[in-house]
């Protein structure tokens, strides 16, 4: 056994990064997990990372020097990081996101990687596995600190890209869905934070000149939670793992150029009629008593395109989609809280009845609506009756 990596923590973690590695990317790439076109992207994703876990575990049992052609293929996938974790969460946000020649663009870091590091790979089995053991001792890597840094830097843009494209996706929610379930995009988020912590190690290498103080043992920690904490997400919630519900249009769709144009056509005499509509059919028909209302069911029920329903509730009501429905719920729950024939009814009973999913839901938009708890306000309303 080799013994250049003592640490038994270190240990621990090539092995348990190795089984999670293997076991999540056997799933999500296998044909039943990708009919969600997200989690191939994901899984790919896993498996880069995991690469240089399982290359260490090689190391740590004195097997590296069977597969010593492989060293360094672990380094060059840093810049397939950004690209894949961006495809994976526009695949989860994005209606009908497909992969296209011109996002191969996104992989010409990766191919500039491979040609910078043509000198290596050419290197002997021999040589390349001492560059190993120079790093593991040492702490030094065989990349210039300026191209590791750029590498980092890489990572963080896309990033970025991911965290912009997570928060139009919450913004877009409430004027699609009259329902939403917070956890989608959180875990969105959550994912990009934890992805993120391997680079922020990986700039501490540079920062550091390449010092070895805790590096190796923090990177495996990285990695290792950020497989867990998919891991954990598939059993707690596997709805994650399958089509994100609301997604938005692509920006390519042409479905969504013609919404904006055709948008901005809307006479005033129409939205005016449009609003007058709408609201005739929601008092009268009660379609916010469906939980899962969205914006294209009742753009059908009603007759409106979808557009032009959503470009009026903005505009001449001044709320989103999602507050016009709960305005709606919250009042026909008021009615019920004060009519004596549903004194026998629960709050909660009521809250479902009037189309909310969840307790948390129904006291949070009834106190914005009436600054009061449904509580207070029955005990109110049964103390003046």
């Amino acid at each position: 056994m080799n013994v250049a990596i003592t640490n038994p923590v270190n240990l621990f973690l090539l092995i348990i990064g190795t089984y999670l590695g293997l076991k999540l990317t056997f799933f999500l790439l296998n044909k039943s997990a990708t009919k969600s076109s997200e989690n191939k992207y994901l899984g790919w994703l896993i498996f880069v990372q995991l690469l240089s876990v399982i290359i260490g575990c090689f190391y740590r049992f004195d097997l590296l020097n069977y597969f010593s052609q492989l060293i360094g293929i672990q380094a060059t996938v840093h810049f397939l990081i950004g690209p894949l974790a961006y495809f994976y969460v526009r695949a989860c946000t994005q209606k009908d996101f497909q992969f296209k020649p011109i996002l191969w663009l996104h992989f010409l870091p990766f191919l500039a990687d491979i040609i910078y590091n043509i000198p290596f790979f050419q290197l002997s089995g021999a040589e390349k596995l001492a560059f190993y053991e120079q790093f593991v001792v040492t702490g030094k890597l065989y990349s210039s600190p300026l191209w590791n840094a750029l590498k980092s830097i890489h990572g963080l843009i896309y990033f970025g890209f991911c965290i912009k494209l997570i928060q139009q996706y919450r913004t877009y929610l409430p004027n699609a869905a009259s329902t939403i379930d917070k956890a989608f995009h959180r875990w969105l988020l959550f994912f990009i934070f934890i992805l993120a912590a391997p680079v922020f190690v990986n700039i501490y290498f540079v920062a550091t000149e390449y010092s070895r103080t805790y590096t190796i043992l923090t990177y495996l920690i990285g990695v290792v939670a950020f497989f867990a904490a998919i891991d954990n997400a598939i059993l707690i919630k596997p709805q994650l793992f399958q089509t994100f519900p609301h997604q938005m249009l692509t920006p390519e769709s042409e479905e969504v150029q013609k919404e904006k144009y055709e948008s901005s056509k809307l006479q005033e005499s129409k939205k005016v009629a449009y609003i007058e509509k709408l609201k005739t059919y929601v008092e009268r028909e009660h379609p916010y008593r469906a939980t899962d209302l969205t914006l294209s069911q009742l753009s059908e029920q009603v007759d409106i395109p979808a557009h032009y329903l959503s470009q009026i509730i903005n505009e001449k009501l001044d709320c989103n989609f999602l507050d016009f429905i709960n305005g709606y719920r919250v009042e026909d729950a008021k009615q019920k809280l004060k009519d004596p024939k549903f004194s026998h009814y629960t709050i909660i009973s009521i809250a479902y009845d009037a189309g909310f999913n969840a307790k948390s839901t129904f006291y949070a938009a009834f106190k914005k609506y009436t600054g009061m708890t449904p509580s207070q306000y029955r005990k109110q309303v049964t103390a003046t009756a």
